[in-house]
């Protein structure tokens, strides 16, 4: 059970600065007078948290306007993209994706490497993310505050624990600190579906607006599942929240026999040896093959039957598809079934992008800390 935090004055400070960014992020360029306003604090606090801010590289003064009236001259105040940046990194069996992202969220630079079998190892893996970085940001790297790791399995987020992981047969596995130790950065491991899950809902507005959304990740190897609820995503009483591929729907059949792609090819063999992969189905179903046609009405019945257990569960403000299948299927109209949903980025890319975001909000929160102590006493 989690301990409820006390709102003593140290929450209670932390609590406005962070509400001080959100609204500077949101109106900006704005005054320091308009944010008072806004944010329902005194001048006084305002001015003080700004100048914390400032110091930090976060905040920057950028234009002067006319004031009504007479008097001195509103300064308007923007946060700074280039005060922070963060890294996000999405490891799969067969590559390596790594994104530099900024204060404002957006993603600067990135870059794709194949992973070799023998740099799975974490230290090996941290220090070809450690060459990859080198790559992105050349300069500034004292401004590189954290990096984010996106994986498959289950993860303990708050410890950088994977639990388990079938995609690299890593179990118990502390992640993060070697990779932090390699790195010399704090590292946050996430999930790849929620992490995902995290640059869609900030890309779409809902996790700022503390919104519900759904993800469903349909892929090659795997099938996957996250929620947000408020903005905030659920992970479950032992982190297994979405996880969905094994779910029996009889004694012998699970959701992986139908809506994955390697199972569909092993069907799909039965008929045709040579099938590959879910383009030669598709091809088939374009010829008017009747098992091509019978399989992938089987992968859009499931399909729908799990957006609608979405919608009567969750009854989420945004439904969000990705993964290769789904991008394949979506190639040809009809054949996803109808509904009330959006289509994700590229999984990788937005795998990338989330964890990036996790690690950007985790160090802002390192960084609001130190802000804290350069104000003193008050709001």
């Amino acid at each position: 059970m989690k301990q409820l935090r006390t709102l003593d004055q140290s929450y209670i400070k932390q609590h406005n600065i962070e509400r001080l960014l959100s609204t500077l992020e949101r109106c900006q360029p704005v005054s320091r007078t308009e944010l008072a306003r806004l944010t329902e604090m005194s001048s006084a606090s305002v001015t003080r948290f700004v100048s914390a801010l400032g110091a930090l590289g976060l905040v920057k003064e950028v234009s002067v306007t006319d004031s009504a009236g007479r008097g001195r001259k509103a300064v308007n105040l923007c946060t700074a993209p280039d005060g922070m940046y963060s890294l996000g990194c999405h490891i799969d069996p067969r590559s390596l994706r790594v994104c530099l992202m900024d204060f404002s969220r957006k993603a600067k630079a990135a870059t794709e490497v194949m992973l070799p079998p023998e740099d799975r190892e974490p230290r090996k893996l941290a220090q070809l993310i450690k060459e990859q970085t080198a790559r992105l940001m050349p300069d500034q790297p004292e401004r590189l505050r954290s990096c984010g790791i996106s994986v498959s399995g289950r993860m303990d987020a708050e410890h950088g624990i994977v639990g388990a992981s079938k995609a690299f047969g890593w179990s118990n596995l502390d992640l993060a600190t070697p990779l932090s130790e390699v790195l010399g950065m704090p590292v946050q491991v996430e999930n790849d579906v929620r992490a995902c899950l995290t640059w869609e809902a900030t890309r779409l507005g809902i996790k700022d607006a503390m919104k519900d959304a759904a993800y469903l990740y349909l892929g090659r190897a795997g099938i996957g599942f996250g929620c947000m609820v408020g903005g905030q995503v659920v992970r479950g009483l032992n982190n297994a929240a979405g996880e969905i591929e094994d779910v029996y729907l009889n004694l012998n059949e699970t959701l992986y026999e139908h809506l994955m792609e390697i199972s569909m090819v092993e069907r799909a063999r039965r008929f045709s040896p040579a099938v590959s992969g879910i383009g030669d189905i598709l091809k088939a179903n374009r010829m008017g093959l009747t098992w091509a046609r019978l399989l992938i009405d089987d992968f859009t019945s499931h399909l729908s039957i799990v957006l609608q257990l979405v919608r009567a569960i969750l009854d989420p403000d945004c439904i969000i598809l990705g993964g290769d299948m789904t991008e394949a299927l979506r190639a040809v109209p009809g054949l996803l079934p109808d509904g009330d949903y959006t289509f994700g980025e590229r999984f990788e890319d937005a795998c990338a992008q989330g964890a990036a975001t996790i690690a950007l909000q985790s160090a802002l929160h390192q960084r609001i800390g130190v802000a804290m102590e350069a104000t003193g006493d008050g709001e």
